[in-house]
């Protein structure tokens, strides 16, 4: 995969992209010169208008390859530095067969619109991009035909790039039996992504999220300005006032509320993939984190009723905008999204990133005021190797951050060490608090040594394969997260932390209660009962 990948990474032309074809999809193209293989047209062959055909540097066809190829293959290189849709709209206009032909038809070769692919070169310089395009039949509410890419650059990341080589491999290679019907749908269901659809890139969600985010603040601000103390959302701040923060204002609950809502959302989106509701049952979105859970829950419960009656201060989740973020997380495209998260730099850490950028978008004061600024990796994982090295050099403990060493097995193999008076002598000697947490980012950095440590040493045992994922569950569970504690003040950085972490565990503990027992002790936060309006403090609430 990591060679399709540099290939990939250095096609930028039509003739490089021809012989990828041919070395790794096993197309039957038998010249190594692309003039040979093509077809030329120009842009009055296809009746395009003075501005349009302005955009188009050439146009070729494929020849066909073998005497069966259902497929009419299109190569148009583009000026623009973005791919110019109109253009190329008009071209499929111009090679689809009408279904009722006119006497003044061109000559043309035409194809039905399914059968149809487009690859097309466009962008400057380095980052110059090829597409695979192809139009879809449109939905129900929609009158023009939907285009759907398969795209790289040299800029995007190993991840998005061993996708699309997966996707060409699997879908696009030449077929053995080139049995037409079977050979569309094959080649068909390689376009998955909408270009520019609602949201596609972790740019254009943190945007569009941070916009919806406002909204409902906006709007939960105008509710408390209005509404009896006997209102929903009244009743819900007094209720937050009296179990977490006493002196929170309207504006700050709208803020938190607001935020809350639209990260939970989106944690729950990314870790569970699968569930794309577009809508909200009474119970909500089944988070697997248990604070998060309890507190949507009751965010979500001041809009569960579907219609205002009369008389009553009820709201609905319309009026609140919730529904705009479930309708938005529904329709995006995550794999896309998450794929795109460290495109312009891989190393940095994208989730971080993100939620700087929503901020950004969603209130410039309260990141300053926040202090929310990313501390690069390297310097954090500085801090947490140094703190490792020292654990084994210094303590004798062969795990390092992911040693379970007890204290008093610590005292009886290190002389002259004394146990503090208030310490549990039967507690791991190894615990690690970051007071003022903010996204994670010590976090998931100290959970990337513990796996390393867990598993070199699990190889120096003889374990392989699954038994090296086992063994790190298994410490995880027991060791690691049990002893791993943080604070933070802010709802949407509590959240962006909690899908951080999850992200970078096992998958298996990401999908079972199971998981959100383990992970209860690992961010000690207030947590609020709301049937009983008691706060409720310590390490093991979440």
């Amino acid at each position: 995969m990591a060679g399709q990948r540099e290939r990939l990474r250095k096609i930028q032309t039509f003739p490089s992209l021809v012989k990828y074809l041919r070395d790794e999809l096993d197309w039957p193209v038998s010249s190594d010169d692309f003039g040979d293989l093509t077809f030329d047209y120009t842009s009055e062959e296809l009746g395009l208008d003075a501005r349009n055909a302005a955009k188009i540097e050439e146009i070729k066809r494929l020849r066909p390859l073998t005497a069966n190829q259902p497929w009419g293959i299109f190569f148009v290189k583009f000026e623009p530095k973005s791919l110019p849709v109109v253009a190329l709209r008009r071209i499929l206009n111009s090679v689809v067969t009408k279904k009722r032909a006119s006497s003044n038809a061109s000559d043309l070769a035409s194809w039905e619109m399914t059968n149809l692919m487009f690859i097309s070169s466009y962008g400057e310089g380095s980052s110059r991009q090829i597409s695979f395009a192809h139009f879809a039949e449109a939905d129900e509410n929609k009158k023009l035909p939907e285009l759907r890419v398969l795209g790289w650059d040299s800029l995007d990341t190993p991840l998005h790039l061993d996708h699309v080589a997966g996707v060409l491999s699997e879908r696009l290679v030449w077929p053995d039996d080139e049995d037409p019907d079977s050979w569309l749908e094959q080649w068909g269901s390689a376009f998955t992504s909408r270009h520019r659809e609602v949201v596609a890139t972790s740019q254009k969600l943190a945007i569009e999220l941070a916009r919806l985010a406002r909204s409902i603040r906006d709007r939960i601000r105008t509710i408390l300005e209005v509404e009896t103390e006997n209102g929903p959302v009244s009743k819900l701040l007094a209720t937050f006032r009296e179990a977490m923060l006493d002196d929170i204002s309207t504006e700050e609950f709208a803020d938190t509320y607001a935020q809350t809502i639209a990260y939970g959302l989106l944690s729950e989106r990314i870790t569970n993939p699968e569930h794309q509701t577009a809508s909200l049952s009474e119970t909500g979105v089944p988070f697997t984190n248990p604070f998060l859970k309890e507190l949507l829950g009751a965010f979500f419960a001041v809009g569960t009723s579907n219609q205002r009656t009369n008389g009553s201060d009820q709201l609905n989740f319309d009026e609140l905008g919730v529904y705009d973020i479930v309708e938005l997380l529904a329709s995006a495209n995550m794999e896309a999204v998450v794929r795109d998260f460290g495109d312009q730099n891989p190393s940095e850490d994208p989730v971080v990133h993100f939620y700087e950028l929503f901020l950004e978008e969603y209130d410039p004061g309260q990141r300053i005021e926040l202090g929310v600024y990313y501390t690069p990796r390297p310097v954090v994982s500085y801090i947490v190797r140094s703190v490792d090295e020292i654990l084994k050099r210094d303590f004798l403990l062969p795990l390092g951050v992911a040693d379970p060493t007890t204290w008093t097995q610590l005292a009886n193999r290190i002389d002259g060490f004394e146990i503090p008076e208030d310490i549990d002598p039967d507690r791991p000697y190894v615990s690690m608090l970051d007071p003022a947490t903010g996204t994670g980012t010590f976090l998931v950095e100290w959970l990337t040594v513990a796996e390393r440590n867990v598993k070199e040493n699990a190889k120096r045992q003889g374990l392989s394969g699954r038994e090296l994922d086992t063994a790190w569950v298994e410490a995880l569970t027991q060791t690691v997260l049990p002893n791993m504690a943080a604070f933070e003040i802010t709802m949407a950085s509590y959240a962006v932390a909690h899908l951080k972490v999850s992200l970078s565990l096992p998958a298996e503990l990401r999908s079972t209660e199971t998981a959100a027992g383990d992970l209860k002790d690992f961010i000690a936060e207030v947590k609020v009962d709301l049937d009983k309006r008691q706060p409720k403090c310590g390490s093991d609430n979440l």
